[in-house]
């Protein structure tokens, strides 16, 4: 069932309005089932079999995972080992299956065609829609229980509530269980026309971004990319860049339904995105781009591997090397838990090398070498008195950290790494920046007036990011969570013959400009199918 089906929407009108009828005891309940409904039209029987056992697991083992239990160590790291075994197992079969072949290949004839064939028709049968997300979920809360951050969950449908709780389980966002304990159970929520109006706004946004932008600029993207021999020169960078705001509009629309579904719920989720087009670094641009992602590695990854004793050692041995100023000079530790985090968001991405170089390795790298080259950068500012603080100077940033997260989001659509170089080459094969002047954008899958609607579309989401950025982006909300401040809080304070303009013209826009209907099959959420 996809989020932007007249069914799913129905679905959710349905659960709302049963939703709000019933006491507070049985409210979670509710929410419960639907998540478990939801799911079950959206998997196969086996797979959500997989999914209980996977449940009832991580719930058994979390009981015996605190401190008054008996093994609690030996408990979390077998729950933990299950989890990831089953993570891997489910998503990156093919990807190892072909290391092992092309590493048996180098000493035999490989692997027999027909058995990886068959071992990739079983994980596929087996493996649970969503497993990407709800995996991630359940790790960090056994991880947050075995290190007493948080209370174990007794009650077995809470604990399952959270870890498929409807909006959620759509594609994210990757939640905490402190961010949720306090809103999924607990008071009753009542209907609000605020909520209402408010959530329905960002869902329409979020149609908008998908349905008007996104799936334009992706006749643009799949023109090019799937035929890059004959677009040479310039046409890759405007490739890259299209991939960029299609990926952008598709996944942060995504986030706007799922958010704004669930702020109907009265149940805040936290923000994924937070105008990552306006950072000035590579570093900032990936801390307000798929936000609860870098989060959560942080948390159970990046920090848990500086605790290890093998990376208290090295720092030792840095210290000893390079002084106890070593942090400045040559921080080892920190750079190489980096590349382990950025290896697992590649990895998480996709079970391809391109995914691993192009958002993982590839962003970890540059990274850490604009780190390492801040010192020389401050003293070349201050030689050629450069003025930092300049509007111009910012905005130059900016560029420059736009170009560099779109060569590596560019290997992300690429069919392969090998296929990513290969159009890079092309890139640089002939100088013709003519193309953006003499109407051949126009030959690219859609024609003028259509590119023009894109241009208007595009235009329409500026405004609505420089009015976020300038009210200060995302900011906490009762509930704990991040939740952003911009178009909405600006419509929440006009009046009402202005708010529903704004909407019917929304409103209108999807059902003119759209791309919809029987005659269109529009391409599922990009990030919908981790």
């Amino acid at each position: 069932m996809s989020l932007i089906s007249v069914e799913f929407f129905l679905f959710i009108v349905i659960v709302l309005a049963i939703y709000f009828i019933l006491p507070a005891k049985l409210q979670w309940v509710w929410l419960l089932v639907a998540g478990f409904f939801f799911y079950y039209l959206n998997a196969t029987p086996i797979q959500c079999v997989v999914f209980l056992v996977f449940l009832c697991v991580n719930y058994a083992a979390s009981l015996k995972i605190t401190e008054d239990s008996p093994h609690p160590k030996a408990v979390f790291r077998c729950v933990l080992i299950f989890d990831v075994l089953l993570l891997v197992g489910m998503k990156y079969t093919g990807f190892f299956l072909d290391i092992f072949s092309w590493a048996a290949g180098l000493f035999s004839k490989g692997i027999n065609p027909g058995i990886t064939e068959r071992l990739l028709n079983v994980v596929d049968l087996l493996c649970p829609p969503k497993i990407s997300y709800f995996s991630l979920i359940v790790i960090g809360y056994m991880t947050d229980v075995y290190w007493g951050r948080v209370s174990v969950q007794k009650n077995p449908g809470k604990f399952a509530l959270f870890a498929s709780y409807l909006p959620q389980m759509t594609s994210g966002p990757i939640v905490q269980y402190e961010q949720m304990e306090g809103s999924l159970w607990g008071d009753k929520h009542h209907a609000s026309y605020t909520r209402l109006i408010s959530g329905t706004e960002r869902i329409i946004w979020g149609i908008f971004k998908k349905l008007v932008i996104s799936e334009r600029l992706a006749v643009i993207v799949n023109e090019i990319y799937d035929h890059y021999e004959v677009y040479p020169g310039f046409y890759i960078g405007f490739a890259a860049a299209c991939f960029a705001l299609q990926l952008f509009c598709d996944f942060s629309g995504l986030m706007d339904i799922v958010l704004g579904v669930s702020e109907v719920f009265g149940i805040p989720l936290p923000e994924n995105f937070n105008n990552p087009f306006y950072s000035t670094s590579l570093a900032e641009f990936w801390r307000r781009w798929h936000i609860t992602l870098g989060g959560w590695l942080k948390s159970y990854v990046f920090y848990a591997v500086q605790q290890t004793e093998a990376f208290r050692k090295l720092r030792k041995a840095c210290k000893k090397k390079f002084g106890k100023d070593y942090v400045k000079k040559c921080n080892i530790p920190q750079y190489l838990g980096l590349l382990i985090s950025w290896f697992l968001i590649g990895l998480w991405h996709g079970g391809g090398w391109n995914y691993i170089f192009g958002v993982g390795i590839y962003m970890g790298i540059v990274i850490i070498i604009s780190e390492l080259c801040q010192p020389i950068l401050a003293k070349l500012t201050l030689l050629l008195k450069i003025n930092t603080e300049a509007f111009s100077y910012t905005l130059f940033k900016r560029f420059r950290t736009f170009i560099l997260f779109i060569f590596g989001l560019s290997f992300f659509r690429a069919e392969s790494l090998t296929y990513g170089f290969k159009m890079w080459r092309n890139a640089f094969s002939i100088f013709n920046p003519w193309i953006f002047f003499d109407r051949s954008l126009y030959a690219l899958g859609i024609d003028e007036k259509e590119f023009h609607i894109m241009l208007l579309s595009l235009l329409i989401l500026l405004v609505v990011s420089i009015m976020e950025h300038r009210r200060g982006g995302v900011k906490e909300s009762a509930g704990g969570c991040e939740q952003m401040n911009g178009m909405r809080s600006f419509l929440s304070e006009q009046n009402f013959i202005f708010r529903l303009l704004i909407f019917l013209a929304m409103f209108i826009a999807i059902i003119c400009w759209g791309y919809y209907g029987t005659s269109y099959d529009a391409s599922d959420f990009i990030y919908g199918r981790f």
